[in-house]
């Protein structure tokens, strides 16, 4: 038998059709691998607490309980956009002169009174299902044709309500990837918001949109590189960085940020990749080795917004591996240097002039988690401090090694802008 998967299974057998396999994938893999106490709210973690379920089944017999919507969004003269894109890029579409709700999958309750009860208590309830639901049920008639509800009332929403464009911050997950079909079939423009610097390419995932936003010109090039069309793909910045930074990058070890390598709780569409949770401890005692050569006592360890730092601290020397608990700003602002794997706060340590060391251990041609190293971390752009093994590391600390900031510009422009997206709404 050929390298098969759960999901790949059902998708060969045709379990799912092609169109609710698309939609369903990364929902349904979170069920077989966002398992493990090294994430923060891993799949068992939610399932396992009483209390998560009760919140959901509040909200729904709150969202019920809601007549009608308070507020018309109908303004053929304001074009109105559905978004959930991270960061304040809502503030900016706003700025540039268009009305910007929440989805009705991510609004809090204050957003609710642009929607009426039945669609805003049937997200909840999907949203419920999808955690605390058997795996059999998520694939059944019987949720498919919840499913084809809420497309059937979003859609309906969408029309009325003279929704002109949907903003997404992926098109993974069920919600934004379904999302991008409807919006297709209304034939209105989609958007995915780049969220991060990838550790992947491929030509599925941030494809599925009419075009992609990303933060700088290389990243572009990357995505052309990989397959996507030159003219879906335009670039804005980040909205949270305006102008240039005029420090300069020097090299101390006063104050060291170490960053973890996380596994992701749901592979990507173009396939599993399994990972040994065991070398997320080998990543950091690998940095702790080095560091303890050159004369470091002990650094501060930040873990992912995903990942459990509690579990983490089990496997390591409490005295040289101090938590941080601040936020990323805070953080940055007191760190004279990150060592850390291929991540976007490369970025913000750039933009901040904070020197930042990647280390990506390669075996055999993959990482520390069995995946490959993509640019512009594998080589192909010099200005980036990237060590492959420990000697490096140990070579780049000794020689006072720092990462060259003229990076900064080809993937992050400065200022943000979005004007491009107006012509294509009208």
């Amino acid at each position: 038998m050929e390298k098969i998967s759960l999901l790949s299974f059902i998708k060969q057998e045709q379990i799912l059709n092609d169109y609710w396999y698309d939609c369903l994938r990364y929902e349904l893999d979170k069920h077989v691998y966002y398992y493990g106490n090294h994430y923060k709210r891993s799949l068992e973690t939610v399932q396992s607490n009483k209390i998560e379920k009760v919140k959901f089944d509040l909200k729904i017999a709150a969202a019920k309980l809601k007549v009608k919507p308070s507020v018309k969004i109908v303004d053929k003269s304001n074009p109105v956009i559905i978004s959930n894109a991270y960061f304040n890029f809502n503030a900016e579409l706003s700025k540039a002169g268009f009305t910007v709700i929440q989805p009705p999958w991510a609004v809090d309750r204050s957003d609710w009174k642009y929607y009426d009860a039945d669609i805003l208590s049937l997200c909840l309830k999907i949203k419920r299902l999808f955690e605390f639901a058997e795996f059999n049920y998520l694939i059944s008639k019987e949720f498919i044709q919840l499913l084809e509800k809420f497309c059937s009332l979003f859609k309906s929403f969408i029309s009325k309500k003279n929704i002109r464009s949907l903003v997404v911050p992926n098109d993974e997950g069920f919600f934004g990837n379904i999302s991008i079909k409807i919006f297709k079939e209304l034939k209105l423009p989609t958007f995915i918001f780049l969220h991060g610097l990838p550790g992947r390419y491929n030509s599925i995932d941030e494809n599925r949109s009419d075009f992609l936003i990303v933060w700088g010109k290389k990243m572009k090039e990357i995505y052309m590189q990989n397959g996507m069309t030159k003219d879906k793909i335009f670039v804005s910045g980040h909205p949270k960085y305006q102008k240039q930074n005029k420090k300069t990058i020097e090299f101390s070890l006063s104050n060291i940020l170490v960053l973890t390598k996380t596994i992701p709780g749901s592979p990507h569409s173009t396939g599993v990749v399994l990972s040994d949770r065991g070398n997320l401890i080998v990543y950091l005692l690998s940095i702790q080795k080095i560091l303890k050569k050159v004369g470091v006592k002990n650094v501060r360890l930040r873990p992912h917004p995903s990942e459990n730092i509690n579990w983490y601290m089990k496997f390591l020397d409490r005295n040289f591996f101090i938590r941080d608990t601040n936020n990323l700003t805070q953080s940055l602002n007191e760190t004279s240097l990150i060592i850390g794997p291929i991540s976007s706060v490369f970025l913000e340590a750039m933009y901040y002039k904070i020197n930042y060391l990647v280390y990506e251990p390669v075996i055999n041609n993959t990482n520390i988690l069995n995946n490959t190293i993509v640019p512009p971390f594998d080589g192909s752009d010099s200005r980036i401090a990237v060590a492959y093994n420990e000697e490096t590391l140990f070579n780049f600390l000794k020689s006072e090694k720092c990462a060259d900031d003229s990076i900064l510009t080809d993937y992050l422009q400065m200022p943000f802008d979005v004007s491009f997206i107006k012509p294509l709404i009208q």
